[in-house]
Order: C-alpha cells, then structure tokens, then sequence
C-alpha cells in the first residue's frame, strides 16, 4: 500500500503546461512509469514514487525532461493521449541527490549535489550529441569549494553559497569556515564572487537556515520556483522562492492548499500561483498576497556576514560564558586521553571497540579507503545514513579512548576523494 505523501503520483496528472490555453497536457505517471520500467532500471535508482515531481524540467508544453534523483539516467517524454518515453542518455553511474537541474539555451545542467560519500560542488551539462554528461570547466571557481549549499538560477546566472567543508568532515558543525557567496555566469562561465565571510554551520543554520531542500514537487520559472514537502499526515507544505530577492517564503495562502492529490496540480507563472483542485476549479493569487509565515532570507544573511569593527562588550560577555566552560571542558578531556592507553581501555567501552582496535594494529596498511574502513568496523550492511553516523561515532571514541589515531585525509591520486589514515 502506498504510503499518502506519495499517492499522486500514481494518478492521472492534469498539469497545465501553457497557462490557461486550451492544450492542457496530460501527465500520465502510470504509464509513464511503465514505459520507463521497461528500460530494466533499478526502482530504488527512480524512487519514482517520491521524486517524481521534483525532478522534472518542462522543456516546452508539449515536452518533458526525466532525470531521476540521485542517477545519470535522462529521459525525453513527449505528452499526449499516451505518453512516448524515450531514454536518451548513455550514463549508467550513479549521480547525486538534492542537485538543482536547470534548463539553459536549451542545454541541461546539473550543479551540486550529494553522492554515496562525497559532495559534488561543479556542474555538469548533458551532450545531446554522445548521449553523455560531461564537466563544465568554471573559471575563477574557489579551488577550496567542496560543497554548494545553496544554489538558484536567475536570468543567465546562478546564485551559488560554496562551502569549503563536506557534512561528514570532523567539526564541520562547530567550527569557523570562510564561505563563498557569488554568481555563475553562464554566458562565459565565470563565477563572480559578491562576499565571502567566515561563520560556523551552526551559526548559519540557526539564523533562518543555510539553504533549503527542493523537495518532492518542484516547479521553476523564470522568477520564481515552487517546491513542495511531503508530510506524514498526507499533506504538503509549500514554500516559494523569489529568486531576485533571494528569499523563500511561506505564507498563509500557500498553506490554505493543503495537498496536490493528483487530480489538482500547483504551478507559477510570472508573479501569479495557480491552482487547479481536483473538481477543475481554478484559482489564482500573487506570490505575495496573504501573511508571510515564515521567510529565509538568503541575500540578507550571506552578505551581512562582515567584520566591520571591534565586538560589543555585549559580544565578549557572551564569548566568555561560551569559551570559559568549554576550555575547562577541553582541559579535562585531553587530560584524560592523555592517561588512556590502548592496552588499558576505559571499562565503558564495549568488546566490540575493542575488537576494532586489535584489528585496527594488525593491518599491515595504515591506510584505508572507506569500504575497508566499514568492513572493519563491521558496519557495510547497514544503510547509508547509518554507516556514516556509526562510522563517525566510532571513529570519535577510538580517537578518545585510545592511542590510536585516525584522520581523514584527501587521496594522492585523486584530490576529489578522501581515505582514512591510521598513526
């Protein structure tokens, strides 16, 4: 039985791709998903179910682009009466999640993204003549950047925020990194930096958000761009970016649509929402009418973040509650790694660190790529989210507890990578 978040895209999908002219075109999902099962791909690569509506770029209206999250795989579906799907990528390896697909003079882009291990932080567009994608080179690109955290297009451009830090990178939380906040020309493919501040994730995340999720319904314009999140009561909450003032926004009438079912469709086009609910009804109101509920403000936050003068004494009084007891905390944690020795291993610990540790001695190599690494930790069955909490979590308390250390350290032969070093 399928789960309600995800019950409409297994309907007739009545989406008005040209306003509100006669040729309203008919998204068939069930038969579109049958056409594409045919192709022999692996349905957790689709999540079909999910994702469909977020990864989507409506070519013309007549025309669409399939590019399923986390894949390489492309595919053409020309609207009709019955859908005619077509496969018209090469790729077969896998590509990253949570990547902003964009459409350009007719080019498809991919930018950013989230893979098994790694960030990805360039861009890719998709060569219509070999059927492959293929590595956008961007000049004066920060050769530090290891992740996009934020990204939207706008006219010729893409706003990007660069980070140089990927998720899974020891006290990426905590500590201060220098942030790139610019533009990517996509006429000459230069990025133009606009600020660059040094702040903490936390920092920012506490301050109205990073970035954003896209979502499992998304629908971009020119702009403005739609995104939807599926929620557990069957519901989906939208929020909309306004990619001039670089702000994504809900507000009370965004909340008065409670879920596109199916049979309703939600879209954007020039400064109006439109939507159809499930009896054919029309209506329409401006991105900026009713009460805002909520609003992150991007341009706001990624550019007030400059050190203009000496700290307020307000400031130093609250850097000294935070530090003092965190530096007496520090003190007394290194302390006590200090007496800790591998053969003496603190009680708490259970058999099975103590297992790693033995293991981790009798290797003849003291480097280790990540596989490697999780089949000694015993942890490779797992899913992907908890290997890399386990293996972060365990790593830590070997670190702590023991003489050994482990760090994690970029490839020789391919910087974009990293392997683990055992001293």
């Amino acid at each position: 039985m399928l789960k309600k978040p995800v019950l409409f895209s297994y309907f007739l999908f009545m989406f008005c791709l040209c306003s509100f002219s006669d040729n309203q075109r008919i998204i068939d999902t069930l038969e579109i998903h049958k056409q594409i099962k045919s192709f022999g791909i692996d349905e957790d690569v689709l999540d079909f179910k999910s994702h469909f509506f977020s990864d989507l770029i409506f070519k013309n209206d007549s025309t669409i682009i399939y590019n399923p999250n986390g894949s390489l795989h492309l595919f053409e579906i020309n609207l009709g009466d019955i859908p005619q799907v077509s496969k018209i990528s090469k790729s077969l390896n896998g590509g990253y999640d949570n990547r902003y697909l964009f459409l350009h003079s007719d080019t498809i882009y991919s930018l950013g993204g989230e893979g098994l291990f790694n960030s990805f932080p360039g861009l890719i567009y998709f060569d219509d003549f070999s059927g492959n994608w293929k590595k956008k080179a961007i000049k004066f690109y920060p050769i530090d950047s290891e992740k996009i955290l934020n990204s939207w297009k706008i006219g010729d451009k893409v706003m990007v925020l660069l980070s140089p830090f990927q998720e899974n990178d020891n006290g990426y939380f905590s500590e201060a990194l220098e942030f790139s906040f610019g533009e990517i020309d996509l006429r000459t493919f230069e990025y133009v930096q606009h600020n660059n501040f040094k702040s903490t994730f936390q920092e920012l995340l506490f301050q109205s958000g990073l970035g954003f999720f896209r979502g499992n319904y998304v629908y971009d314009s020119d702009l403005y761009s739609l995104h939807g999140y599926y929620q557990s009561d069957g519901d989906v909450e939208y929020r909309i970016l306004d990619k001039a003032a670089g702000s994504l926004n809900r507000n009370s009438k965004l909340d008065a649509i409670k879920s596109v079912d199916g049979l309703s469709y939600l879209y954007v086009e020039d400064t109006t929402i439109y939507h159809r609910d499930r009896y054919g009804d029309i209506k329409s109101f401006g991105v900026n009418e009713g009460q805002t509920v909520h609003k992150k403000e991007f341009f706001k936050l990624y550019t007030s973040k400059v050190n203009n003068g000496s700290p307020s004494k307000i400031s130093i009084f609250y850097y000294l509650v935070i530090i003092i007891p965190i530096c007496t905390l520090i003190f007394f944690l290194l302390k006590k790694r200090k007496n800790s020795l591998l053969n003496n291993i603190p009680y708490y610990l259970d058999e099975n660190l103590v297992d790693i540790i033995n293991k981790l001695k009798n290797e003849k190599s003291n480097t280790f790529t990540k596989n490697r690494l999780d089949e000694i930790f015993n942890i490779s069955h797992y899913s992907y989210e908890t290997i890399k909490t386990r293996r972060s979590d365990i790593i830590k308390k070997i670190n702590k507890f023991s003489n050994i250390k482990i760090d994690r350290v970029r490839k020789v032969d391919d910087k974009r990578f990293y392997e683990y070093k055992i001293t």
